[in-house]
């Protein structure tokens, strides 16, 4: 969102102080530049210019015709004149053109081969004074984001209101407000190639393909011979972006169960690489932590792949759970402070491709299993660079809705500054009374800390089931503090009924008050709350999925007919030793 009103901005500026400039300005030529800047703009002649399935635009779908468009520049009334000729119908700013019809198109004007596939912009460009070229786009007109919406649901419904070459065009407005504002979608912040553009390179290229081991092998590299560093990072999951199997299985049956997944994918790579970026792949495969998947094995595979794209590439290859995998940017990180000979990278003019991108399934128009998960899309969200998915890069398809994670960490984290520590309003936090408190919460939602901190202080007895080994033991330990006259807090999970019962007949028999503290922490948020221990606390020991997915099933909300003189929600509060600590715990830790 961030990135879109930064182009609105840019191009409102942009429109103000060059539309009555370029009235005097002479025209060269006009071009047309495609939105996914998979390969150079064509230059749009006077006479006529056929744009359709071609080696020149790279496209291979069978839908569009050779000679899909023809278009016939006139500068000197600065339009191009657009003719549909395939079978099937093109497009001029989301509207549907009549076939053999002209229409006539301006500088900024949207051009769709194929209805939401195959976007060209028409730019125009002009002589200046001392003879060289203006760079484009010099001439842009612009359309809201709602006006956007609203031309998108149009589509298929207007088939008579679009501008024909024997209609007068709408004027533009010198202060900017246009019939038809232009923002750019989420699909076009992938990096139009230019070849006006000179990347900021290090060094030459390496000379042979070398591959390294880091940290323990939680992360392989490799770099193949001919990569050169770049501010620009074009980066790529691997499987089900680039690659996909043979099989058709979702896993690779073996190391050579592999074929290209885009016809488009090798063209897109080659036209990137020859406009000055660094093309990378970040790919999680766990099997070869886990010893399912030789890593010499892998690197034949990855090898290969490199060979057959026939473009020089980075690859990192993440082996574990830890900071390396994704959606964690440990591969990222590695890769700008180590990994691009001192170049720094250019975060606006980078972007990440990748096909786990919280999709739910679709059933029309065209079926489609929901993503296994977020994690590319995140990891582009963590890093702070334009996230696309493989058919928005590589065929021009608009982006989908997709399912945002149920625990949002830098939303908890900017909210919950505003909650109280205890909830209902006038809950106290210790009583006057003898009494004991059962804890209530997931691993990794706070509650021995909570404990620790403003319990303990208080002269309140911890009992602990990981520290006395058996609930039995937790029992006799609290009975033993309650003949001692202490208060006790029992700091065990407790989910359910079942379980806290124990705790309620010894303190009744004790006639001891028993109030219940709930940490108020959901499943992903406890989840999360574990891997940022995990990242940050190596002696903290790993707590498997199943003891989460346990206290989920089992969980009964606590209910004061259970026996409690009171039931009180915690609000839990992280705590950071350093800046870099927070920023970590803000990142999206979780695959989905």
């Amino acid at each position: 969102m961030i990135s879109l009103l930064r182009l609105g901005a840019f191009f409102r500026r942009l429109t103000v102080a060059s539309l009555s400039e370029n009235m005097s300005k002479t025209p060269k030529e006009f071009l047309l530049a495609p939105v996914s800047g998979a390969h150079l703009p064509i230059r749009i002649k006077a006479e006529q210019t056929m744009v359709g399935r071609s080696p020149e635009t790279l496209i291979q779908d069978a839908n569009c015709s050779r000679n899909q468009v023809c278009l016939k520049a006139n500068l000197e009334e600065r339009y191009v004149l657009v003719k549909t000729l395939g079978l099937n119908p093109s497009l001029l700013n989301g509207v549907e053109m009549e076939r053999n019809k002209g229409y006539e198109a301006k500088a900024g004007d949207v051009i769709e081969l194929l209805p939401g596939l195959h976007r060209y912009t028409i730019e125009l460009r002009y002589e200046t004074s001392s003879g060289s070229e203006a760079k484009p786009p010099v001439e842009v007109r612009q359309e809201s984001i709602d006006t956007r919406r609203t031309r998108e649901q149009k589509t298929k419904e207007m088939s008579g209101t679009k501008r024909s070459r024997h209609e007068a065009s709408p004027k533009d407005d010198i202060n900017g407000s246009f019939s038809a504002k232009r923002a750019k979608s989420t699909a076009d912040l992938a990096p139009t190639v230019s070849s006006d553009v000179k990347p900021r390179v290090s060094l030459t290229p390496t000379t042979q393909g070398v591959w390294e081991a880091v940290d323990g092998k939680l992360l392989h590299l490799y770099t193949s011979a001919g990569v050169v560093a770049s501010d620009k990072i074009a980066a790529y999951d691997m499987d089900g972006t680039l690659i996909k199997t043979k099989s058709g299985n979702v896993f690779p049956k073996s190391i050579d169960d592999w074929q290209i997944a885009f016809p488009e994918v090798p063209g897109k790579l080659k036209a990137l690489h020859k406009n000055g970026f660094k093309l990378v792949i970040f790919t999680n495969q766990a099997g070869i932590g886990k010893g399912k998947v030789r890593i010499e094995d892998f690197r034949q595979k990855i090898e290969a792949l490199v060979r057959k794209l026939s473009v020089p590439m980075q690859v990192f290859i993440s082996t574990g759970s830890g900071k390396y995998r994704k959606p964690r940017t440990g591969m990222w990180e590695t890769l700008c402070e180590s990994k691009n000979d001192g170049v720094p990278v250019d975060k606006v003019r980078s972007f990440y491709v990748g096909d786990a991108a919280g999709r739910p399934e679709m059933k029309k128009p065209i079926k489609r299993k929901k993503d296994h998960s977020s994690a590319d899309r995140l990891l582009a969200l963590n890093v702070g660079i334009p996230f696309l998915t493989p058919e928005m890069h590589f065929q021009n398809v608009p982006d989908t809705n997709w399912v945002k994670p149920e625990f949002d960490p830098k939303d908890f984290c900017d909210g919950q500054g505003k909650q109280p520590l205890l909830a209902p309003a006038g809950a106290k936090l210790t009583s006057g009374e003898q009494e004991v408190i059962i804890m209530i919460g997931f691993p990794g939602s706070g509650k021995s800390h909570f404990v620790r901190q403003y319990l303990a202080p208080k002269g309140y007895e911890i009992v602990n089931r990981d520290t006395l080994g058996s609930w039995q033991k937790c029992v006799t330990s609290m009975e033993s503090a309650i003949q001692r006259g202490k208060s006790v807090v029992i700091d065990n999970m407790n989910p359910d009924v079942e379980s806290r019962k124990r705790y309620l007949q010894a303190a009744t028999r004790a006639n001891i008050p028993v109030r219940c503290f709930v940490m108020d922490v959901s499943y992903k948020h406890a989840r999360h709350n574990n891997a940022f221990r995990e990242l940050t606390d190596r002696s903290h020991s790993t707590i498997p999925d199943m003891v989460f997915n346990s206290y989920k099933s089992k969980f009964q909300e606590p209910t004061v007919k259970e026996g409690y003189k009171e039931i009180v929600k915690v609000q839990f509060v992280p705590k950071f030793t350093t800046p870099t600590d927070e920023q970590l715990y803000r990142m999206f830790l979780l695959e989905k």
